[in-house]
C-alpha cells in the first residue's frame, strides 16, 4: 500500500508509534499464502486496487466498498484478511470486526505487537477473539512488490514483533494461545539482488 493510500486510512490519526514513515506494511506473498490456506478468507478487509490479495477487497478504489468502517462486511463474505494500517486505525477496525463477529463473520489480523493498555483490551475484554498467534519468528513485510530492505540494500524483518488475532462468532472467554510456524518468506532471487543506488 503506497503513502497516499496508507493516508486515505489512518488521516487524522496519531502515528507516533509506527516504527518507520510508513504504516503500511504489505504481506509477503508465501505469508499470506499459508494463512490462507489455514482459514480460507473471502475478503481482503484493508486493502488497495494495486495490492488487493483477494478478488472482493475493500479500500481506496475499491468496487465493493471504500471503507471497511463503514461496509457490511457479512455482505460480501464469510471470513476476511487484514493487515491493516498500523497505528490508531487498528482499535478502530477491532471494533468493528467484534460487531461483524456477532453478525457471523470471521477475521484475521496480522498486527504489531505492542502489549499496551489498548491493545490489552482490544483482546482479553473481547469475546470475539478465538485465537492470539505468536509468529516463531519476525516477518519481512513488501512494499511495492518487493521486501523491504535495510540501508545496504539487504532484505530485513521488521524492527517489531508481529501477532495474529482471530475474531470469531461466538462467546470466547480467553483466545487460545498458540505459536504460529513463519514460512520462508523471502524469494531466493530477492536475498541475491541489491537495490541499484
Amino acid at each position: 500500500m503506497n503513502r497516499a493510500t496508507r493516508d486515505k486510512f489512518a488521516s487524522a490519526t496519531d502515528q507516533s508509534d509506527l516504527t518507520a514513515g510508513n504504516s503500511c506494511w504489505e504481506t509477503a506473498p508465501a505469508i499470506f499464502a499459508k494463512l490462507q490456506e489455514e482459514y480460507g478468507f473471502d475478503v481482503d478487509l484493508t486493502a488497495d486496487a494495486q495490492r488487493a490479495l483477494l478478488p472482493v477487497w475493500f479500500g481506496p478504489g475499491s468496487p465493493h466498498a471504500e471503507d471497511a468502517l463503514l461496509a457490511p462486511w457479512t455482505q460480501y463474505g464469510t471470513f476476511g484478511y487484514s493487515n491493516p494500517p498500523y497505528g490508531a486505525f487498528i482499535p478502530k477496525i477491532l471494533r468493528k470486526a467484534e460487531a461483524e463477529a456477532s453478525d457471523g463473520f470471521s477475521s484475521l489480523f496480522v498486527l504489531p505487537l505492542r502489549l499496551t493498555r489498548g491493545f490489552r483490551a482490544s483482546v482479553f475484554h473481547s469475546h470475539s477473539v478465538s485465537e492470539w498467534l505468536h509468529p516463531d519468528k519476525r516477518l519481512t513485510f513488501f512494499e511495492n512488490g518487493e521486501p523491504r530492505r535495510d540501508a545496504k540494500g539487504t532484505p530485513t524483518t521488521a524492527m517489531f514483533d508481529s501477532t495474529i488475532l482471530i475474531l470469531r462468532p461466538g462467546y470466547f472467554e480467553y483466545p487460545r494461545i498458540a505459536e504460529w510456524r513463519v514460512p520462508d518468506h523471502v524469494p531466493a532471487e530477492f536475498k541475491r539482488r541489491k537495490r541499484a543506488a
